[in-house]
């Protein structure tokens, strides 16, 4: 039996563990898609998520405000908290580690062995954004600039990592995975239907995925290879968070909540997606939004594997095709036996398609993340 279903079968109904149904979320003031994933699935599971004073941008769609936190770990299963900026670490000073301390080390920057832990992270992000501002700012839901809290005695009781790596002995890999609004724009189209043979769509501009982008624009070839920046006018607003994009001026990232619909078009006619060679001197890593939203739009995902990635507690493998860092002869390789073999590419791309849904949507993410804590 393959990693993913003996996961699968040990965490199913694994929620029925938790008395309370509910958990404190302490979470950071930035978008971060590995949290977003995992109180998708506690908030389907029956979870309630409590934060405090103000709604957070990682939670919005579900949580419960409440403004009191005397005795709240009496109503609690754990609290979690997430890496980044404007988590208000100073709301720990009002409990007493009664339950689980959880965080989830969502970080897609650089990661040097320098960064190789969420303390240093944190070391790091001090550096860079305002310490201590106001308590007028930070109860803000709109900030006008990052800032970050001290940490003071805050210890966790397990950390969860999405960019791991072999040095990360301590943490747990967990996934940004298939986010539930990804699946809205799924067309279900089958592989005569999908006009791009492959399609990389370039990001910033970083070493790796530059190399990428240029490799395929000297690549010639007899197939379709769409390679290019996909811009379009029509962007898919959710109303009740309308007015926190807008207002936002990317510090936050409320707009990563927005979803193109020119971009998903193109993800569902491909029939390959590669993702670029990335090392852990290069962000981001393997996990980015954009190999999740090609799966969840039913592309074929060939990606370069990181020798030093770190993701055999939950193993991307099993829904993708992968070859050497950097081994572009044998990406072309496999993407010309692929596509002159569209039988074989078919029913890769199925059981890949399949295997996503099952293992690394909302829910059987939030139930790894359970079995985890309860392990």
């Amino acid at each position: 039996m393959l990693i993913l279903e003996k996961i699968f079968q040990k965490a199913m109904n694994i929620e029925q563990k938790f008395k309370k149904k509910k958990v404190l979320f302490i979470g950071s003031e930035s978008y971060d898609a590995p949290t977003i994933g995992v109180i998708e699935g506690l908030h389907t599971l029956g979870f309630e998520i409590l934060v405090y004073k103000k709604l957070n941008i990682n939670s919005w769609f579900c949580n419960t405000i409440i403004d009191s936190l005397d005795f709240i770990e009496d109503n609690i299963d754990f609290v979690l908290s997430n890496l980044h900026w404007g988590t208000r670490w100073s709301l720990y000073q009002k409990l007493t580690h009664k339950v689980p301390y959880i965080l989830i080390d969502g970080d897609d920057r650089t990661h040097g062995d320098l960064l190789s832990n969420w303390v240093n992270k944190y070391v790091k992000y001090c550096k860079s954004y305002r310490l201590e501002p106001p308590n007028e700012i930070k109860d803000r839901i709109i900030s006008p600039y990052r800032w970050m809290e001290k940490m003071g005695t805050y210890k966790p009781d397990k950390v969860f990592m999405s960019q791991k790596y072999n040095i990360n002995k301590e943490e747990i890999y967990i996934p940004f995975g298939i986010h539930d609004q990804y699946l809205k724009y799924n067309e279900k189209r089958k592989y005569t239907d999908r006009l791009n043979d492959i399609i990389n769509i370039p990001g910033t501009s970083q070493y790796y995925r530059g190399k990428l982008t240029n490799f395929l624009k000297n690549y010639k070839s007899t197939y379709k290879v769409k390679n290019e920046r996909i811009y379009g006018s029509s962007i898919i607003y959710n109303e009740k968070i309308n007015e926190y994009c807008n207002k936002d001026n990317n510090i936050h990232s409320w707009h990563r909540w927005n979803m193109n619909s020119e971009y998903f078009k193109e993800l569902n006619n491909s029939k390959i997606l590669i993702s670029p060679p990335v090392d852990k001197y290069n962000a981001p890593g393997w996990d980015s939004k954009r190999p999740w939203e090609a799966l969840a739009s039913g592309c074929l995902l060939l990606f370069h594997k990181q020798s030093d990635f770190d993701n055999s507690q939950y193993p991307l493998q099993e829904i993708c095709e992968e070859f050497g860092h950097e081994n572009y002869n044998e990406m072309v390789n496999k993407c010309e036996f692929l596509l002159k073999n569209p039988d074989i590419l078919e029913r890769k791309r199925e059981e890949c398609y399949e295997k996503a849904m099952k293992y690394f949507t909302s829910v059987p993410i939030a139930r790894y993340f359970l079995w985890n804590i309860l392990k």
